[in-house]
């Protein structure tokens, strides 16, 4: 059985049409292949489809039989052969086709199931690293306001020349150490989501575009039942509006033009 929906064609321009709404469609991201038995295009198409009505058409009248010459025989069986091998080298590679698209498939699988797990560590770790900036921020401003109290206390004569040298050397060291610390933990949060962040633009890309697809035939359908008079005008723009917004970050998630 063909994986490629029967209402699906290529017209003068080269453009991919469905028969059935005719519009232009897009199969890599619409139901169109594999799965066009769950567009609905396709199956309100096949219920009103009529059986075709079957037409007996009498048979040819029968030749009379020739009798192959021997030098007429030998070309029919070359071209035999030639056939039989051609078949036999297409069903080898179709095999080996096959065999790297199951096991590509299985590895496609196990990728996005590691993704996805990969998606939620980091999210845990993000808002852990957000809780740790947020808490060596506060004691760099805890050790920076220590600073301008000792100014204060230095200029009101509470604290000594020495006293003062002493405390500063002292706080400065300790808000160096907490300025470096928070550097490099923001830096490293930069370096592993460098690493990550294609992984789960791969994954949600994968995620987005069967979405897609719905969302467009959605947006045919209720075209196609608005020119009808299925649907009020009012109710038909509203949810236009709602399905073309949402297709349009879908589009953007995908890294599709508009």
């Amino acid at each position: 059985m063909s994986s490629v929906c029967p209402y699906l064609y290529r017209d003068e321009r080269d453009r991919f049409i469905c028969s059935v709404s005719g519009n232009e469609v897009d199969p890599g991201l619409m139901p169109c292949l594999a799965n066009y038995r769950e567009c609905p295009f396709y199956t309100s198409a096949e219920e009103r489809e009529a059986a075709p009505v079957v037409e007996e058409v009498p048979p040819p009248p029968e030749a009379p039989a020739v009798e192959a010459k021997p030098a007429e025989v030998r070309p029919a069986e070359e071209a035999e052969v030639a056939v039989e091998e051609i078949e036999e080298g297409l069903l080898k590679e179709l095999d080996e086709i096959e065999e790297w698209a199951t096991r590509l498939a299985e590895r496609w699988r196990e990728y996005e199931e590691d993704a996805r797990k990969l998606m939620r560590m980091w999210e845990e770790a993000s808002k852990t690293a957000q809780w740790a900036e947020r808490a060596i921020s506060n004691v760099i401003d805890m050790y920076e306001k220590l600073l301008d109290d000792l100014e204060l206390r230095l200029k009101s004569g509470l604290l000594s020349e020495g006293a003062y040298r002493e405390l500063r050397e002292e706080i400065e060291e300790s808000l160096e150490r907490y300025r470096r610390l928070r550097s490099e933990v923001e830096e490293r949060v930069r370096s592993v989501e460098r690493l990550v962040l294609p992984h789960m633009q791969r994954v949600k890309v994968a995620e987005a575009k069967p979405d897609l697809g719905k969302l467009r035939v959605s947006l045919m359908k209720l075209e196609q039942m608005y020119r009808e008079g299925k649907v009020r005008r009012e109710t038909y723009e509203r949810l236009k509006r709602e399905l073309e917004i949402r297709i349009k970050w879908l589009e953007q998630l995908a890294g599709e033009s508009a």
